[in-house]
């Protein structure tokens, strides 16, 4: 039992040791989910929305855009973006020199989809959803330093995303809505170039991303909500989390946090 424990002891910390000592790089951090809760024709949804990841320090936008076509049938469009989005380490050498390494990240996409929503209650105060789509576009990671003459490193790639969201909303009154969503994300990247070697790319999780697909489930929570003075206008939050199913083994960021705004352009118009 001793033996066992002094072994149990001296793996954990080498692992803590190995984990403190080396920046992971996250190969995948989730787009917003775009949930725009149509009960009629003619509603339109314009939002922009920051987000940012409640454990690292990635943080993102998306200016998103969708219109009800039909009282069951709309098509939705977004561009999402990266902000400051990096990762640090400080650490102190054998020679007492103190230095920051850094792992900095710009991410940008642009994705197109389509669905239907239904009223599933009979006073039509609560809608199912489902809304798929496609998405494209670039996944570059960048190694810094403060010392060492700056940059050390790069893996950019280009990214291809498929989607499929089912969600129930829940239209509690005039001025509020709270949404639930489940997604459903399968990305590839393609176009790799890198300067990491395979044992570097072994130590950074990114080798499964060159053989496989990713698969992720993607659970959700917004709301949004508005004034009487302006109904056209809301104010909408999202919570989200990403899991990665199947056996790869891949650095990505598990969560994130949204806050942004929303707006009904026809019923602007109409209004005015």
């Amino acid at each position: 039992m001793n033996t066992y424990l002094k072994l149990t002891a001296t793996v954990f910390l080498m692992s803590s040791l190995l984990s403190s000592c080396t920046l992971l790089r996250f190969a995948y951090a989730p787009s917003i989910q775009q949930v725009p809760a149509f009960k009629e024709k003619n509603e339109s949804r314009v939002t922009a929305v920051a987000a940012s990841t409640l454990v690292g320090t990635e943080n993102s936008y998306s200016l998103q855009g969708a219109y009800a076509v039909t009282n069951h049938f709309a098509v939705t469009a977004a561009w999402n973006g990266s902000l400051r989005s990096q990762d640090e380490l400080n650490y102190t050498d054998g020679n007492g020199n103190t230095g920051t390494d850094i792992v900095k990240y710009k991410r940008s996409s642009a994705e197109f989809g389509a669905g239907i929503f239904y009223p599933i209650s009979k006073d039509k105060k609560v809608f199912f959803e489902l809304y798929g789509g496609y998405g494209f576009g670039k996944n570059n990671i960048s190694d810094n330093s403060t010392t060492n003459g700056g940059a050390l490193g790069f893996h950019n790639s280009k990214t291809n995303r498929y989607y499929i969201q089912p969600s129930f909303s829940f239209h509690t009154g005039e001025n509020f809505t709270l949404s639930t969503a489940l997604r459903f994300t399968s990305i590839g990247y393609t176009n790799i170039q890198t300067s990491y070697d395979n044992q570097e790319l072994n130590t950074y999780q990114l080798l499964e991303i060159t053989r496989n697909r990713l698969l992720f489930v993607e659970p959700a929570l917004i709301s949004s909500f508005g004034f009487d003075s302006a109904p056209w206008f809301r104010i909408q939050a999202q919570m989200n989390a990403s899991l990665l199913t199947g056996n790869s083994n891949t650095n990505y960021r598990s969560n994130y946090f949204s806050l942004g705004f929303q707006f009904d352009p026809v019923k602007a118009m109409k209004q005015k």
